[in-house]
């Protein structure tokens, strides 16, 4: 019925709706970068600065959006309208049927593509961020607990979310420790998502890669067996998707397990489980998250990934566990379009 009514209001007033889809597309845009400058906006959305200008002025008289030295902000009033208006985007400059494809493709009930290709665009990361914050948010409800793990994604996630009602949410890591950048912790994470929401959280204080023995063991301290038991019982777990021959080095697995893994042909990783192709478990770390991927309904599994070098991994991953939501960019989805023989 969208799609129906699209065309025929292209079809009967095309330049107004022009005009009404760039004004979408330049409100979406500033509340990517906000604060931003209109020269900046328009290489962002590879338009003439002119076209920005004119938007952002007609934006500014309705009320929309703010201009002082920073740049271009959006207003309390264009709360009201953003979410429309990037639905609105997004249908309008051609994303909607490939989100459509995929959604049958990888047999996943909804999906988000953002334009661009963070393999050769970073700023595509804090859009795709951006688009799981709205995600998120739209499935949030009281009462909730939310399970996220760390990465660049998730942090653009974090400083994406917002609420202008504080939310009964408890918000927890999905796992521990890795890597030594304390900003893309998913213990950071999970705390600034919650002071963002005005909800609450809990830390987890372990590396994210444990022997059964060490984990065990760690179980038994009170703190430790409080988060264990909240991220398990989760109803929202937000994730990023990786490489495996990236993410085993970032591990730090040894050469051996590596070569193995390339033996087994795994190709993605998500909660310390290796996959291949199939969605099939080649090799399992024992990690503070292991089995988060096997929750039961009404949980709601998130997957946030980018780049066109994911595509495989995506796949693989939406193959390997059930996922409400895929969120991704142009580059990943049409690769990963190309591979499921879509034409």
């Amino acid at each position: 019925m969208q799609d129906d009514l699209l065309s025929l209001l292209k079809a009967i007033a095309p330049e107004q709706m022009d005009e009404i889809g760039r004004r979408a597309q330049v409100l979406t845009g500033i509340e990517n970068m906000q604060p931003v400058g209109r020269r900046a906006l328009a290489a962002r959305l590879n338009l003439p600065e002119r076209e920005v200008r004119a938007v952002a002025a007609s934006l500014r008289d309705q009320g929309l959006l703010q201009m002082d030295a920073a740049g271009m902000q959006l207003t309390r009033k264009a709360g009201e309208v953003i979410s429309g208006a990037r639905d609105l985007s997004q249908a309008l400059f051609g994303l909607t049927k490939l989100e459509r494809a995929l959604e049958s493709m990888l047999h996943i009930a909804h999906v988000t593509v953002v334009s661009g290709n963070a393999d050769n665009d970073p700023q595509v990361l804090r859009d795709v961020g951006r688009a799981a914050a709205h995600r998120v948010h739209r499935l949030l409800q009281s009462g909730m607990t939310m399970a996220v793990t760390g990465g660049s994604t998730m942090r653009e996630m974090a400083e994406g979310m917002q609420s202008s009602i504080p939310m009964n949410v408890m918000v927890v890591p999905a796992r521990g420790g890795m890597g030594t950048d304390v900003d893309t912790q998913a213990n950071t994470i999970a705390a600034d998502i919650a002071n963002r929401i005005g909800g609450h959280y809990r830390v987890i204080h372990l590396p994210d890669s444990l022997d059964h023995e060490t984990l065990d063991g760690m179980r038994r301290l009170p703190e430790v067996e409080e988060v264990l038991e909240l991220i398990q019982r989760a109803e929202l777990v937000v994730h990023g998707i990786g490489r495996a021959d990236v993410m085993a080095r970032q591990r730090g697995i040894s050469a051996e397990i590596r070569g193995l893994l390339a033996a087994r042909g795994a190709v993605g990783e998500a909660f310390g489980d290796f996959f291949n192709e199939k969605g099939e478990t080649v090799y399992q770390m024992s990690t503070v998250s292991t089995g988060l991927g096997r929750l039961q309904a009404p949980a709601r599994m998130i997957a946030v990934a980018a780049g066109a070098c994911k595509a495989e991994a995506i796949i693989a991953s939406a193959r390997h566990e059930t996922h409400d939501s895929l969120i991704t960019d142009e580059g990943a989805a049409g690769r990963i379009y190309a591979l499921l023989g879509g034409r």
